[in-house]
């Protein structure tokens, strides 16, 4: 027997105030992405129940040529009463429709009114409301939305930096081991027109391996380093951060952003030149900079 899904995330979609244009939108424990039937048969316009209203709508001949296979797959189950209903917030049930049913409805009446096919004044208004609707979420999807106004988005980007971390940070410090190639040092002081000492680095060396290295890895991981290796009074750390990385995903990956950046450091005669193949291959880094700090 199927578990019936609940409601984890609930908020309302408000496009216009004015012309009663809003949503009820919910979020599933199974994942899904869906609005109230009823909500969404209010909001383009239609009285009544919202499965016979919307149900009554879709089953008309002009319409049929516009429908997708999976929205004509979800009339067919309306028309045999098939729905099931969820339980909303405080108890209250609710008839869903999934946001990708939505979105068709929308592309439906939309084509329809390209194509010349809207035979009433009502059809007109109908699809103009429903265009207006298309144009808010076309930009970011329908399922961001949802997920905006629900709240959902917050604990979604929060679950999906843990996953990272798991993957990327180790639960024990690894022993010390050389993972920053002499190779890269090199072409670093090369390039800056720096001489090069062996292992006597000046602190600016440790804000470009941030920037080029460490902020190149997942939005999140560098961050957890610095909270994984705090300074001490003298303002020096006790562990490199290459230490707290895992093994199977955060070496490897750091390892892989070296190689690529002393290649692309080889290739270039100068500073600026490197910079500049830098960005071009590598784009922004995925996560946000921060502050320079004279650090590695």
């Amino acid at each position: 027997m199927n578990k019936e899904p609940k409601v984890t995330h609930y908020g309302t979609w408000i496009l216009n105030e004015e012309k009663d244009i809003k949503i009820e939108c919910y979020v599933m424990d199974n994942g899904e992405r869906v609005l109230s039937l009823r909500g969404a048969a209010r909001t383009i316009g239609l009285s009544g129940n919202g499965s016979q209203a919307l149900t009554r709508n879709l089953n008309t001949q002009w319409i049929s040529p516009f429908l997708s296979d999976k929205l004509k797959d979800w009339l067919e189950k309306a028309n045999r009463n098939e729905l099931v209903s969820y339980k909303g917030v405080r108890g209250r049930i609710f008839l869903p429709f999934e946001a990708s049913l939505f979105v068709d409805l929308c592309t439906a009446y939309v084509d329809a009114m390209h194509e010349g096919a809207l035979q009433t004044e009502k059809q007109k208004q109908t699809a103009q409301r429903l265009y207006v609707i298309m144009t808010a979420f076309a930009k970011t999807g329908l399922v961001a939305v949802i997920d905006e106004v629900t709240g959902y988005q917050a604990d979604r980007d929060r679950d999906a930096l843990q996953k990272v971390l798991e993957a990327y940070i180790s639960e024990e410090l690894l022993p010390w081991a050389r993972r920053f190639p002499d190779e890269f040092y090199k072409q670093m002081f090369r390039l800056r027109g720096w001489e090069y000492k062996g292992k006597a680095k000046p602190p600016y060396a440790g804000k470009l391996t941030n920037e080029y290295i460490y902020h190149y890895l997942p939005k999140g991981v560098l961050e957890e380093l610095r909270h994984q290796t705090p300074k001490s009074k003298a303002g020096n750390r006790t562990n490199r951060f290459h230490q707290h990385l895992t093994e199977e995903t955060g070496l490897p990956n750091l390892d892989r952003q070296l190689q690529q950046t002393i290649a692309l450091m080889k290739a270039s005669d100068t500073w600026d030149e490197f910079d500049h193949l830098f960005k071009k291959a590598m784009g922004e880094p995925v996560q946000l900079k921060l502050d320079f700090e004279a650090e590695k």
